[in-house]
Protein backbone atom coordinates (compact mmCIF):
# COMPACT_ATOMS: atom_id res chain seq x y z
CA UNK A 1 0.00 0.00 0.00
CA UNK A 2 2.80 1.97 1.10
CA UNK A 3 4.50 1.62 -2.15
CA UNK A 4 1.83 2.10 -4.29
CA UNK A 5 1.18 5.93 -2.72
CA UNK A 6 5.01 6.20 -3.05
CA UNK A 7 4.13 5.52 -6.93
CA UNK A 8 0.98 7.67 -7.23
CA UNK A 9 3.00 10.72 -5.30
CA UNK A 10 5.53 10.17 -7.86
CA UNK A 11 3.57 10.44 -11.03
CA UNK A 12 1.22 13.49 -9.34
CA UNK A 13 4.20 15.47 -9.27
CA UNK A 14 6.18 14.42 -12.69
CA UNK A 15 2.78 16.16 -14.44
CA UNK A 16 3.05 18.55 -12.39
CA UNK A 17 6.32 19.42 -10.82
CA UNK A 18 5.16 23.21 -9.23
CA UNK A 19 2.06 20.87 -6.85
CA UNK A 20 5.29 19.46 -4.59
CA UNK A 21 6.42 22.98 -3.61
CA UNK A 22 2.72 24.08 -3.06
CA UNK A 23 2.06 21.30 -0.79
CA UNK A 24 4.60 22.62 1.74
CA UNK A 25 4.25 26.60 0.87
CA UNK A 26 0.08 26.27 0.64
CA UNK A 27 -0.54 26.19 4.55
CA UNK A 28 1.37 28.91 5.60
CA UNK A 29 0.03 31.26 2.65
CA UNK A 30 -3.33 30.62 3.21
CA UNK A 31 -3.39 30.93 6.73
CA UNK A 32 -1.72 34.33 5.85
CA UNK A 33 -4.27 35.31 2.82
CA UNK A 34 -7.41 34.45 4.74
CA UNK A 35 -7.70 37.49 6.81
CA UNK A 36 -6.61 39.80 3.90
CA UNK A 37 -9.88 38.29 2.20
CA UNK A 38 -12.33 37.96 4.82
CA UNK A 39 -11.58 41.92 5.88
CA UNK A 40 -13.28 43.08 2.91
CA UNK A 41 -16.65 41.48 4.12
CA UNK A 42 -16.18 43.77 7.11
CA UNK A 43 -16.64 47.79 8.34
CA UNK A 44 -12.97 48.56 9.76
CA UNK A 45 -14.21 51.89 11.14
CA UNK A 46 -17.25 49.80 12.98
CA UNK A 47 -15.63 48.61 16.23
CA UNK A 48 -18.98 46.36 16.98
CA UNK A 49 -17.49 44.52 14.00
CA UNK A 50 -14.20 43.46 14.87
CA UNK A 51 -15.33 40.27 17.28
CA UNK A 52 -17.46 38.98 14.08
CA UNK A 53 -14.28 39.09 12.10
CA UNK A 54 -12.02 37.95 14.10
CA UNK A 55 -13.96 34.66 14.82
CA UNK A 56 -15.15 34.47 10.57
CA UNK A 57 -11.26 34.46 10.10
CA UNK A 58 -10.24 32.21 12.45
CA UNK A 59 -13.21 29.86 11.86
CA UNK A 60 -12.13 30.35 7.54
CA UNK A 61 -8.27 29.58 8.83
CA UNK A 62 -9.14 26.34 9.99
CA UNK A 63 -11.48 25.07 6.99
CA UNK A 64 -9.30 25.94 4.51
CA UNK A 65 -6.23 23.97 6.64
CA UNK A 66 -8.45 20.82 6.80
CA UNK A 67 -8.71 20.60 3.78
CA UNK A 68 -4.89 21.52 2.64
CA UNK A 69 -3.75 18.87 5.38
CA UNK A 70 -6.23 16.16 3.60
CA UNK A 71 -4.87 17.19 0.40
CA UNK A 72 -1.10 17.13 1.24
CA UNK A 73 -0.60 15.01 4.30
CA UNK A 74 0.49 11.65 2.44
CA UNK A 75 3.58 14.25 0.74
CA UNK A 76 4.50 15.54 3.78
CA UNK A 77 4.59 11.62 4.69
CA UNK A 78 6.82 10.53 2.03
CA UNK A 79 9.12 13.27 2.75
CA UNK A 80 9.33 12.79 6.43
CA UNK A 81 8.47 9.96 8.68
CA UNK A 82 6.21 10.44 11.69
CA UNK A 83 8.11 9.96 14.54
CA UNK A 84 8.73 12.59 17.63
CA UNK A 85 11.07 12.43 20.26
CA UNK A 86 10.50 13.48 24.00
CA UNK A 87 13.29 16.23 23.36
CA UNK A 88 10.51 18.17 21.38
CA UNK A 89 8.24 18.56 24.50
CA UNK A 90 11.22 19.83 26.48
CA UNK A 91 12.80 22.59 24.28
CA UNK A 92 9.20 23.98 23.72
CA UNK A 93 8.48 23.97 27.17
CA UNK A 94 12.19 25.95 27.16
CA UNK A 95 11.32 27.98 24.31
CA UNK A 96 8.02 29.50 26.11
CA UNK A 97 9.91 30.36 29.00
CA UNK A 98 12.32 32.40 26.87
CA UNK A 99 9.85 33.99 24.86
CA UNK A 100 7.67 35.07 27.80
CA UNK A 101 10.91 36.52 29.83
CA UNK A 102 12.48 37.97 26.26
CA UNK A 103 9.12 39.59 25.53
CA UNK A 104 9.00 40.64 29.18
CA UNK A 105 12.07 42.30 28.66
CA UNK A 106 10.86 44.81 25.78
CA UNK A 107 14.66 44.66 24.60
CA UNK A 108 13.51 46.12 21.14
CA UNK A 109 11.90 49.30 22.48
CA UNK A 110 14.77 49.62 25.17
CA UNK A 111 17.23 49.53 22.58
CA UNK A 112 15.56 52.09 19.79
CA UNK A 113 15.11 54.30 23.55
CA UNK A 114 18.82 54.15 23.94
CA UNK A 115 19.65 54.93 21.09
CA UNK A 116 17.45 57.98 20.69
CA UNK A 117 14.69 56.69 18.48
CA UNK A 118 11.08 56.02 19.10
CA UNK A 119 9.60 52.07 19.11
CA UNK A 120 8.86 52.05 15.77
CA UNK A 121 8.20 48.15 15.48
CA UNK A 122 4.73 46.95 15.01
CA UNK A 123 3.13 44.88 17.73
CA UNK A 124 0.27 42.72 17.30
CA UNK A 125 -3.46 43.47 17.36
CA UNK A 126 -4.15 42.98 21.53
CA UNK A 127 -7.86 41.41 21.12
CA UNK A 128 -9.26 40.76 24.02
CA UNK A 129 -12.45 38.30 23.81
CA UNK A 130 -13.33 38.70 26.97
CA UNK A 131 -14.20 42.64 26.92
CA UNK A 132 -15.20 42.18 22.85
CA UNK A 133 -17.28 39.09 22.79
CA UNK A 134 -19.76 39.92 25.38
CA UNK A 135 -21.87 36.40 24.99
CA UNK A 136 -20.33 33.81 27.03
CA UNK A 137 -21.04 30.89 24.10
CA UNK A 138 -19.64 32.64 21.25
CA UNK A 139 -16.23 33.20 23.99
CA UNK A 140 -15.66 30.60 24.29
CA UNK A 141 -16.32 29.06 20.74
CA UNK A 142 -13.62 31.62 19.67
CA UNK A 143 -11.16 30.80 22.42
CA UNK A 144 -11.52 27.12 21.14
CA UNK A 145 -10.66 28.24 17.53
CA UNK A 146 -7.63 30.15 18.30
CA UNK A 147 -6.21 27.98 20.16
CA UNK A 148 -6.91 25.48 17.20
CA UNK A 149 -4.82 28.06 15.28
CA UNK A 150 -2.39 28.90 17.57
CA UNK A 151 -1.34 24.72 18.42
CA UNK A 152 -2.51 23.09 15.66
CA UNK A 153 -2.46 24.71 12.01
CA UNK A 154 0.01 27.42 12.74
CA UNK A 155 3.18 25.13 14.07
CA UNK A 156 2.11 22.82 11.37
CA UNK A 157 1.94 25.25 8.48
CA UNK A 158 4.81 27.10 9.86
CA UNK A 159 7.09 24.54 10.14
CA UNK A 160 6.61 23.09 6.68
CA UNK A 161 7.51 26.25 5.11
CA UNK A 162 10.40 26.93 6.69
CA UNK A 163 11.64 23.79 7.98
CA UNK A 164 10.27 21.48 5.60
CA UNK A 165 10.70 23.47 2.24
CA UNK A 166 12.86 26.54 2.74
CA UNK A 167 16.11 25.25 4.78
CA UNK A 168 16.21 22.29 1.75
CA UNK A 169 15.79 25.08 -1.76
CA UNK A 170 18.06 27.61 0.20
CA UNK A 171 20.59 24.15 0.12
CA UNK A 172 19.88 23.11 -3.24
CA UNK A 173 17.26 24.26 -5.33
CA UNK A 174 16.54 20.49 -6.09
CA UNK A 175 15.29 20.32 -2.83
CA UNK A 176 12.88 17.43 -2.41
CA UNK A 177 16.07 14.89 -2.01
CA UNK A 178 17.88 17.54 1.01
CA UNK A 179 18.04 16.00 4.47
CA UNK A 180 18.88 17.74 7.59
CA UNK A 181 21.98 15.65 8.07
CA UNK A 182 23.86 17.77 5.40
CA UNK A 183 22.84 21.72 5.82
CA UNK A 184 24.98 24.25 5.27
CA UNK A 185 25.08 27.82 7.35
CA UNK A 186 22.65 29.46 5.05
CA UNK A 187 20.10 27.12 5.09
CA UNK A 188 20.64 27.02 8.79
CA UNK A 189 20.34 30.63 9.15
CA UNK A 190 17.35 30.78 7.07
CA UNK A 191 14.21 30.00 9.36
CA UNK A 192 15.79 32.55 11.83
CA UNK A 193 16.13 35.35 9.20
CA UNK A 194 12.71 34.70 8.00
CA UNK A 195 11.17 35.08 11.71
CA UNK A 196 12.63 38.84 12.27
CA UNK A 197 10.76 39.88 9.22
CA UNK A 198 7.72 38.30 10.19
CA UNK A 199 7.28 38.32 14.24
CA UNK A 200 7.71 41.95 15.71
CA UNK A 201 9.45 40.42 18.64
CA UNK A 202 12.84 40.25 17.57
CA UNK A 203 14.57 39.52 19.76
CA UNK A 204 12.28 36.67 21.12
CA UNK A 205 12.23 35.29 17.44
CA UNK A 206 15.86 34.85 16.79
CA UNK A 207 16.37 32.82 20.01
CA UNK A 208 13.48 30.97 19.79
CA UNK A 209 13.69 29.89 15.94
CA UNK A 210 17.30 29.68 16.75
CA UNK A 211 16.70 27.07 19.18
CA UNK A 212 14.06 24.81 16.93
CA UNK A 213 16.80 25.02 14.13
CA UNK A 214 19.03 23.40 16.80
CA UNK A 215 16.42 21.00 17.56
CA UNK A 216 16.38 20.28 13.85
CA UNK A 217 19.86 19.65 13.38
CA UNK A 218 20.05 17.23 16.69
CA UNK A 219 17.22 15.31 15.42
CA UNK A 220 17.21 15.42 11.71
CA UNK A 221 13.10 15.40 12.20
CA UNK A 222 10.93 18.08 11.29
CA UNK A 223 8.28 16.80 13.39
CA UNK A 224 9.62 17.25 16.31
CA UNK A 225 10.09 20.87 15.55
CA UNK A 226 6.17 20.85 14.99
CA UNK A 227 5.79 19.33 18.62
CA UNK A 228 8.22 21.65 19.42
CA UNK A 229 6.20 24.54 17.74
CA UNK A 230 2.97 23.31 18.90
CA UNK A 231 3.70 23.37 22.88
CA UNK A 232 5.41 26.83 23.16
CA UNK A 233 2.49 28.19 21.21
CA UNK A 234 0.25 26.08 23.59
CA UNK A 235 1.38 27.49 26.84
CA UNK A 236 1.62 30.58 25.37
CA UNK A 237 -1.92 30.73 24.74
CA UNK A 238 -2.70 29.64 28.02
CA UNK A 239 -0.34 32.34 29.71
CA UNK A 240 -2.09 34.97 27.72
CA UNK A 241 -5.56 34.16 28.85
CA UNK A 242 -4.41 33.54 32.43
CA UNK A 243 -2.23 36.73 32.53
CA UNK A 244 -4.20 39.08 30.02
CA UNK A 245 -0.69 39.74 27.70
CA UNK A 246 -3.02 40.13 24.70
CA UNK A 247 -0.95 41.82 22.18
CA UNK A 248 1.44 37.89 22.62
CA UNK A 249 -0.74 36.08 20.57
Amino acid sequence: MKKQTKLALESRYERWPWLETFAFLSPMFAHMLVPQFTGYFFDANDPAAESLAMGVTVAVQIVVAVVLYFCFFSTWLSHFKLKISWLSIVVGIVGFGLWVLICNLKIEAGFLSMIGFPNVLSERTAFNPFDQIPDAGWRNLFLVMRFTTLALIVPIAEELMLRGWLVRWIQDVSWQDVRFSNLGWAALAAPTVCSILTHPEIVAAIVWFSLVTWLMVRTRNLWDCVVAHMVTNLLLGIYVVQTGHWELW
